[in-house]
């Protein structure tokens, strides 16, 4: 058996700095070994406060969580004796949530972390009732402190409207956001992101909204990950440094996904059973891009040829394809850029193709090409061409038509127009 005192022959300030280098638990079991340095465990870097597994038993499990709450109180009344605030690297609170009974606790605990300028936050609170009614509310005046705070997880509570009149950022240097079933009032997430405006990293998974829409707006943004929530439409806007994006639903009244000046973009992985609509309005020009989305009946995509995309989606019935003006602008309309073309047509199996586009002559595949080559949209009932520069010559006119066909050979209609 251990022996359950200290070494006496070693120096306070020894002792002091072997329980600060210790994990949580060992440090808190360490501090009650003697009078001397009890409570010295509450100025660790790194603070661990995990409640665990609850046993099955009511009258044990109250008890344990009892015993939680006291160490967190013991916490609380330790810095209060302290004059300084020591610097705080990581707080995790994982507790069972009991409605209302540990709302001062908790608020008192965070505030604290956030005195001690915590650079990062875990927070989970799960409540044994399944009601948005029953969740901690975590309010943004407590995330107004936040200043150095860099990477903060949420999961299990609900997150009140945030005034959009705020002027100060709520976490200016906040790097990374992980929310995991959260519950959102109106507009909370939107203001939430953009009271963060150096964040990069966000995922948000399993959460819930008050107004079915995921809305995010952000420039600094660089990741984007969004997992089984109950939103009805996601839109992305301003996100002009977005990497990478993806998507994971069985929503069954999701529809539709809407990503605006996302230039740099070249990470896309969809998987959505009921998704309906998806906009895709800028992306990188070495763009990876899987979709797959039985239920998708428009697609609507502003892309480079050179993007790498690939469209599973049986029952897409429009298809709206913009590339990009300076595409065509270097090419010779050799062989390996009808090739490049012809790849990346072939994608979009769709009854129905608008494609928009700068120049008639990157759409003349040659004759040589042609008979060598499979046509990229078998598929389709009608081809819409919209382009800048129309042909006007009735050579031009004709080996584009031609050139359609081919193209589309079972297409029934065919137009093409100019831009604007």
């Amino acid at each position: 058996m251990a022996d359950s005192t200290l070494p006496p022959d070693l120096p306070d300030l020894v002792m002091h700095q072997i329980i600060l280098l210790l994990p949580t638990k060992p440090a808190i079991r360490m501090s009650s070994l003697s009078k001397q340095y009890e409570g010295i465990w509450s100025a660790l870097r790194v603070l661990d406060f995990k409640e665990g597994e609850l046993p099955h038993d009511d009258d044990d499990a109250n008890d344990k969580h009892a015993k939680f709450i006291n160490i967190l109180a013991r916490y609380l009344a330790f810095r209060k004796k302290d004059e300084q605030q020591p610097l705080l690297d990581k707080l995790t609170l994982h507790m069972r949530y009991l409605f209302g009974d540990e709302d001062a606790i908790i608020r008192k605990v965070l505030s604290n972390s956030l005195e001690r300028h915590v650079k990062e936050l875990d927070i989970s609170l799960r409540s044994k009732h399944q009601e948005v009614e029953c969740c901690y509310c975590l309010s943004h005046t407590v995330l107004m402190n936040a200043k150095n705070l860099t990477t903060l997880n949420l999961e299990y509570l609900r997150i009140k409207e945030i005034d959009s009149a705020e002027t100060e950022p709520l976490c200016p240097s906040l790097k990374t956001l992980s929310l995991k079933t959260v519950h959102f009032d109106d507009k909370a997430l939107f203001y939430l992101v953009l009271g963060c405006p150096a964040v990069e990293y966000l995922s948000v998974t399993s959460c819930s909204f008050d107004t079915p829409v995921l809305h995010v707006s952000s420039s600094s943004l660089r990741s984007l990950e969004v997992k089984n929530c109950d939103a009805e439409q996601i839109e992305v806007d301003k996100a002009t440094n977005l990497e990478s994006f993806t998507f994971v639903s069985k929503f069954p009244l999701l529809q539709s996904i809407t990503l605006n000046d996302t230039i740099n973009l070249n990470y896309i992985k969809i998987r959505a059973q009921y998704l309906t609509y998806f906009g895709l309005f800028g992306g990188h020009d070495h763009l990876n891009a899987t979709v797959n989305t039985p239920s998708l009946h428009h697609l609507d995509i502003h892309a480079h040829l050179t993007a790498k995309v690939s469209v599973n989606a049986p029952n897409l019935w429009l298809a709206s394809i913009t590339l990009e003006e300076e595409e065509f602008s270097n090419y010779n309309w050799s062989w390996k850029h009808f090739a490049t073309f012809c790849d990346f047509l072939k994608a979009f199996c769709s009854k129905n193709i608008i494609l928009v586009m700068r120049d008639f002559k990157a759409i003349i595949f040659p004759d040589n090409f042609k008979s060598a080559c499979y046509p990229p949209l078998p598929s389709t009932n009608r081809l819409d061409l919209i382009m800048s520069n129309p042909p006007t010559e009735e050579s031009d006119i004709s080996d584009l038509e031609e050139s359609l066909l081919w193209m589309a050979p079972n297409a029934e209609e065919m137009v093409f127009a100019q831009l604007g």
